[in-house]
């Protein structure tokens, strides 16, 4: 097997890991890959031996290593993105008592960067490298915004979408609309859409270009409003996603002239 081939085929076997609920057995990796299960025993076993993968000793399955934790980790801490939403995140997580998120779309899927949990009664637990819907999230909706239909349709399919509540929208056209209204008002709400009971309200990050390049949202129980008000929480989510984006070099339009911001 060729250096190259070797390669391709231990970080596929990575994805198929970081994708999964639960930690999967040779057979079950060989299965998603398309390979056969000696070939996949011989990846897992290099991946294992550098802590790529870990192999769970009661049900001999394997699932991410300390290696990945590791890059990851080391990657978060030298990301500037990151490093400039973080501060942000924390203060709406202490002083709102919101859960607090920044993410990234990688093809049909978001992806958590950043996860900071409230300090309130409700915890919702998210952590970095983990995956999310685009479609029944506010942030998901976010990191949707400047495409028309086609484009989200290229994106998550001709639908219907995964209906995981009875408010979750399935219909493309209704989401098309949804994120459409969402980007004009500035702003992209969730309420029971991903779980029942829970508002998240999220807000784009801009780059120098104007780009959206990542979103971040807030997630809090229903059960706290009236206290929080949806319209009070977008307020606040605005003005942090406002701040990083101009700490990324975003130019806000005032007045119908661009204002500089520093970067």
């Amino acid at each position: 097997m060729s250096g190259n081939l070797s390669l391709e085929r231990g970080l596929a076997a990575l994805d198929v890991l970081s994708n999964a609920d639960e930690a999967l057995g040779v057979r079950e990796i060989a299965r998603r890959l398309g390979l056969s299960a000696p070939a996949v025993q011989r990846i897992v076993n290099t991946l294992a031996h550098k802590n790529y993968v870990e192999q769970e000793p009661d049900t001999r399955r394997y699932r991410l290593g300390r290696s990945v934790l590791a890059l990851a980790r080391h990657i978060l801490h030298k990301d500037r993105l990151v490093g400039r939403a973080e501060q942000e995140l924390q203060a709406l997580a202490a002083e709102n008592c919101f859960n607090a998120f920044l993410g990234v779309r990688r093809g049909d899927r978001g992806i958590y960067l950043l996860t900071v949990q409230s300090s309130g009664p409700v915890v919702i637990r998210s952590a970095p490298g983990e995956s999310f819907r685009l479609h029944s999230t506010a942030l998901g909706k976010v990191l949707l915004s400047g495409l028309g239909r086609e484009a989200i349709a290229g994106i998550l399919g001709r639908g219907p979408f995964e209906r995981l509540t009875p408010a979750t929208i399935t219909d493309p056209g209704a989401l098309a609309a949804e994120v459409g209204a969402a980007e004009e008002r500035g702003h992209a709400i969730s309420v029971d859409e991903n779980f029942v009971g829970l508002v998240a309200v999220g807000a784009p990050l801009r780059d120098a270009s104007g780009a959206v390049v990542a979103g971040i949202s807030v997630a809090y129980p229903r059960s706290v409003g009236p206290e929080v008000k949806i319209e009070e929480a977008a307020e606040t989510v605005m003005a942090a996603a406002g701040r990083i984006s101009a700490s990324l070099g975003y130019r806000q339009e005032a007045g119908g002239a661009l204002v500089e911001v520093p970067s």
